[in-house]
Formats: structure tokens, sequence, C-alpha cells
């Protein structure tokens, strides 16, 4: 998984109990709900909201998650839901990343990333991520990929 920038986007979240199944913790399906809920919030932090999806008639899809269970969380835990993009890998696809800690004890309970891949609407094609969709992230993969002393510095 590629490090944690200086600057992802965050969220808190306390775990209620509807995301609790049968064994009194975090049911797996969960974790994939809390990914595109980051995801979506993110996007529109940034400026990406449905209206400029359906201006530019281009959606991100997901092309494949890889999702990493490192321990358990439990009802009532405060969790740190952190995500990040990189620059894209190529025309059309980009991946972004997601890591979860909990607060009490620091630990790192939940790694992913989605590999997502630019679709025209109106074809359901795949087609080169629009500028409007990398732009918006800019400061957050270079930041990300220059040195710490530069990021520092200026």
């Amino acid at each position: 998984m590629k490090r944690k920038p200086a600057n992802p986007y965050s969220l808190k979240h306390t775990v209620i109990e509807a995301e609790i199944d049968r064994l009194n913790h975090v049911n797996n399906k969960v974790y994939l709900e809390w990914m595109e809920h980051i995801a979506w919030q993110h996007s529109l932090s940034v400026g990406i909201d449905e209206a400029l999806i359906r201006a530019l008639e281009k959606v991100m899809v997901i092309g494949r998650h890889e999702m990493n269970f490192h321990s358990a969380c439990y009802l009532g835990e405060r969790l740190q839901i952190d995500t990040w993009v990189s620059a894209p890998s190529s025309a059309k696809k980009r991946t972004r990343f997601y890591q979860i800690t909990r607060e009490k004890d620091g630990k790192r309970v939940f790694t992913a990333q989605t590999l997502w891949i630019c679709m025209d609407i109106k074809t359901q094609k795949s087609t080169a991520i629009p500028n409007e969709f990398i732009e918006p992230y800019q400061d957050q993969y270079t930041n990300s990929l220059r040195p710490l002393h530069e990021r520092m510095h200026g």
C-alpha cells in the first residue's frame, strides 16, 4: 500500500450497533460501506459532485477492491478513517487508498485500495479521466510525492 500522505482526507466514526455482526465485531461488509462513504465525501470536498459528473458525462467506477483486515473493531470504538488518491496510473485509471486507525491505541486496523476507472456515462465504456477529476486532488499527490523537507519549506 502506498504510504499515507501528510494530508489525507479524514473522518471520525464511532462504531454503532447496526454495524456489529454475530461475532460481536464490525461486519466485513461495513468496511466497504465506509470506503464508499469516505471516497464520496472526499470527492465532494474538492468539488467533484453529481452536477459536475452529469455535466462531464463521466464517472469513476470501481475496477477492483483489495481489503486487508488487520484487527477487529467493536461497538463504541472511535475510529479515524483516512483516504487519499494517487496520481492517475494511466489515462483512464487511478488508485484510492484507505486506512482505518483505532483512536484508543493508534492501531491500524484496516487498509485497502480501490482501482477506479473512468467511464463515459453515455457509452458505458472506459475513457480518459477529465482534468476536472484530476486537478482537485493535485495538491494531495504532489505533496505526498515531494520529499518531506520540501513540503515543510515550500
